[in-house]
């Protein structure tokens, strides 16, 4: 997803009342009234949300059957989301994307098993199995947010010694640069103005100044 997308799926989610309707839609479709309810807020303050997440295209609806009146609107969740927030001095990484893809083959055992128990005849006999397979891949998640901290952490470290060793550079623009290149990993040079502020021929040139300064060192 691009930023505008990040900004728009973080709009959504900041506001806590929002964050509680997708916990609970995260569970099930639900309809308005039904929310209000679960939820102990006024149908109007529900409404207002459910119109901004449509917006935002976090959630859809569908018309169902009313056993007592007119149709009623089914609301549901619309997208997979995944949205991580990394800051600390010298480092900060923005990202969200969209979950659902094919599983890798290093997933392929658990797929197997998973693909085995939607087989089971009987729904009552998949939840024992249901309930050991998500305590594997929620044991998995927590195995791989512990690497992640270690990881992110010794990037904020490398990123801060980036940082002092910049300091050879002369001009504030210099130092921008190189730290956009240590940080994104890449030199697109229409990129990095757009993010920077510079023209492209600046950066251009500040490149070639950096490339030749820093080949001095050497």
């Amino acid at each position: 997803m691009n930023q505008g997308e990040l900004d728009s799926v973080l709009g959504a989610v900041e506001n806590p009342v929002r964050r509680r309707i997708i916990a609970r839609l995260s569970e099930e479709p639900s309809y308005q009234l039904q929310l209000s309810r679960d939820l102990g807020l006024s149908q109007q303050l529900v409404a207002k949300h459910l119109v901004t997440m449509e917006d935002a295209g976090l959630v859809s609806t569908v018309f169902e059957d009313s056993p007592r009146g007119p149709q009623r609107k089914e609301y549901m969740l619309k997208k997979s989301v995944s949205v991580t927030i990394d800051f600390a001095p010298n480092l900060f990484r923005a990202r969200v994307f969209s979950f659902g893809a094919v599983p890798g083959a290093e997933d392929a055992e658990l797929v197997s098993r998973i693909n085995e128990i939607m087989k089971y005849p009987d729904e009552a006999s998949k939840i024992g199995t249901l309930a050991s397979l998500i305590s594997e891949v929620d044991a998995k998640l927590k195995e791989m947010e512990e690497q992640r901290a270690v990881l992110l952490y010794l990037r904020s470290v490398a990123l801060r010694e980036a940082a002092r060793a910049s300091s050879v550079l002369k001009t504030s623009d210099r130092r921008k640069v190189l730290h956009y290149i240590m940080k994104e990993q890449r030199d697109d040079i229409l990129d990095m103005s757009a993010s920077l502020g510079l023209q492209q021929q600046v950066v251009g040139e500040i490149l070639e100044e950096i490339e030749k300064e820093l080949a001095g060192q050497d």
